[in-house]
């Protein structure tokens, strides 16, 4: 008698999607210098950096409390141009500190750079009115009603991917790594598998020992209690 496996179907299927988000993993997080806050810069060796001098982002680090910012300016190299900037990433090892809108423009055709947003030094853009201006509260109520609606981020979102825009392929294959609900997700069908495993294998043994029991005119306790001696083993005693 042959054991049935409830289980079997759904291992490989698991395995391989387990296993392909592993490598994505450690393929993705271990591809470049992980570099998620300026203060990275300062315990590194390998990259140098820069900004663009007589910006408003250099001020705002150098009159920073922690001197750490301070620290960065004094050590980066300074940029005449945005063009330079982006010159220096093309080339390597270099990494251009400037504002997020600025680079996500900028670099919307590279798949050989690698943007990270640090949430330090957001600069806030404004209208400029004359003191008691008359159109201050509608420029404040139009500006709050497009923002409500998602209008801005939608004219944000078509700048950004206006123009020419890279098709970025990986080597591994798509770089979409599962977060951790799915993940549990593919455990919990695991688990199911487990049980519905358990679950059948105990309605075969129920059946193969009525079966033993009607042909050794045996009780049906003491058949099954053979079975269960005789299944670690998988040794099946069939009379011939």
């Amino acid at each position: 008698s042959s054991g049935i496996n409830a289980e079997w179907p759904l291992r490989p299927g698991l395995t391989s999607m387990y296993t392909a988000n592993l490598t994505a993993h450690l393929t993705l997080e271990r591809s470049f210098n992980h570099i998620s806050e300026l203060d990275d810069l300062l315990k590194q060796h390998e990259y140098t950096w820069g900004l663009i001098t007589d910006r408003n982002l250099e001020s705002m680090m150098k009159n920073h409390g922690n001197n750490k910012y301070g620290a960065l300016v004094n050590r980066a190299s300074k940029l005449g141009s945005l063009q330079e900037g982006i010159d220096r990433v093309k080339d390597g090892k270099f990494v251009f500190i400037d504002d997020s809108s600025v680079i996500t423009y900028n670099f919307k055709d590279s798949c050989r750079s690698l943007q990270t947003f640090t949430g330090k030094f957001q600069n806030q853009w404004a209208f400029g009115l004359q003191m008691n201006s008359p159109y201050s509260g509608v420029i404040n109520d139009l500006i709050l009603r497009y923002r409500e609606s998602g209008w801005i981020v939608s004219k944000f979102d078509r700048w950004y991917k206006s123009g020419k825009a890279a098709s970025c392929t990986s080597s591994v294959g798509s770089d979409t790594k599962f977060d951790l609900p799915i993940l549990s997700g593919l455990f919990l069908i695991l688990a199911i598998g487990a049980i519905l495993s358990v679950f059948v294998m105990a309605l075969e043994i129920l059946y193969v020992a009525y079966n033993d029991c009607l042909r050794s005119k045996q009780s049906f306790l003491k058949c099954l209690k053979m079975r269960l001696y005789l299944m670690p083993n998988l040794v099946v005693h069939e009379s011939e």
